[in-house]
């Protein structure tokens, strides 16, 4: 039996000619698509999920933005364990914390 081989991808960027067959974006001609979310957001307020899984319908709050936190392993491990013993998420216990210091 042969080896597979790896093919090598190739992603060259579009030629200039192939740039110049476009033709241009009318942005006169285009529709903003408003949030849906919006108006439910500016009156109750946002909310963030803290459980599991995805929210139900209605109770989404639109678009988020991950972000990165560096601890040092022993806060990482004492977090998970916090977490563990409540019965959520360390993600969840992350976010569950910031809400209540921000709040």
């Amino acid at each position: 039996m042969k080896k597979a081989t790896k093919a090598k991808a190739k992603h060259a960027e579009p030629s200039k000619a192939s740039l110049n067959e476009m033709p241009e974006v009318d942005f006169t001609k285009v529709r903003v698509r408003p949030n849906h979310h919006a108006a439910r957001i500016a009156k109750e307020g946002i909310t963030v999920q803290v459980g599991r899984g995805r929210p139900t319908k209605l109770d989404e709050v639109g678009g988020t933005s991950p972000r990165s936190v560096r601890f040092p392993d022993e806060v990482w491990k004492l977090l998970e364990a916090r977490a563990k013993k409540k019965g959520i998420t360390l993600h969840a216990a992350l976010r569950e914390a910031i809400l209540a210091w921000v709040a």
